[in-house]
């Protein structure tokens, strides 16, 4: 019972009281696929490196304070088991808004802010839209944090990439947005559905001297060119992984 406590809530406070759980919306949640809790949920792998689950997509419902997970039990009734197959169409229907930010040149574009905004990369019906909005038939997307999301298309510059890459890693090592990490990886997708996973091999870090800003670059591999440019879209294919989906 203990574990179950830690996984569901925090001990110091009263049990939840008990959701309708055949009522209670279900939305797709991107998870660590070692998070304590996966093996004990209803989870599909989303990524694997090599023959290692990295990623999963487990299924929450709100309880108020706190998220409760769709676990292999509940799928035993019936209800229960209906209500969770509309998880689709529930993403499919979360509410967003997608906003093209003008720092940077409205080539990046935000739908963050809310619960399950990461898990609209799960929506064929947004991708679309965020394709049509940023004007490319190909994304690159991060959802470092839960309630994160950000994208650019996959065909900007190094300027821009640049750009989009030192907000992704912004954000992925920012406490300050107090909402849970979700992955250091990037995505690929078309307008239909997410296609890769993307292990980037290096981070961009800034430093400031002297009221300089500069961006430092840590990684094992000789990135830069004889310009002193990076080819982001040579590292993306080298690296991506084809994700999976609930079948």
């Amino acid at each position: 019972m203990g574990f179950f406590k830690n996984l569901f809530g925090k001990p110091s406070k009263p049990e939840p009281t008990p959701i309708e759980k055949d009522k209670v919306a279900v939305y797709p949640m991107i998870k660590d696929a070692r998070w304590q809790g996966t093996s004990h949920s209803v989870h599909y792998p989303f990524v694997k490196i090599g023959d290692t689950p990295d990623l999963a997509i487990v299924f929450a419902q709100d309880a108020g304070d706190r998220f409760q997970y769709i676990t292999p039990e509940d799928l035993a009734n019936e209800a229960v088991k209906a209500n969770f197959e509309k998880w689709q169409q529930n993403i499919d229907a979360y509410l967003y808004e997608i906003e093209l930010s003008d720092r940077y040149h409205q080539r990046i574009a935000l739908a963050s802010g809310e619960d399950h905004s990461a898990e609209k990369i799960l929506s064929s019906a947004f991708l679309a839209e965020a394709c049509q909005t940023l004007h490319t038939d190909k994304l690159i997307i991060s959802a470092a944090r839960r309630r994160c999301l950000a994208m650019t298309s996959y065909h900007e510059d190094f300027l821009m990439l640049e750009s989009f890459f030192r907000l992704h890693f912004d954000i992925w090592r920012d406490e300050g947005y107090g909402n849970e990490l979700i992955t250091e990886m990037v995505f690929v997708a078309d307008d239909k559905k997410v296609l890769f996973a993307v292990p980037l091999g290096f981070r961009i870090n800034i430093y400031e001297k002297d009221g300089v800003y500069k961006l430092v670059y840590s990684t094992m591999d000789d990135l830069f060119d004889e310009n002193g440019q990076i080819n982001f879209q040579q590292i993306i294919e080298k690296n991506k992984i084809p994700v999976t989906y609930p079948s």
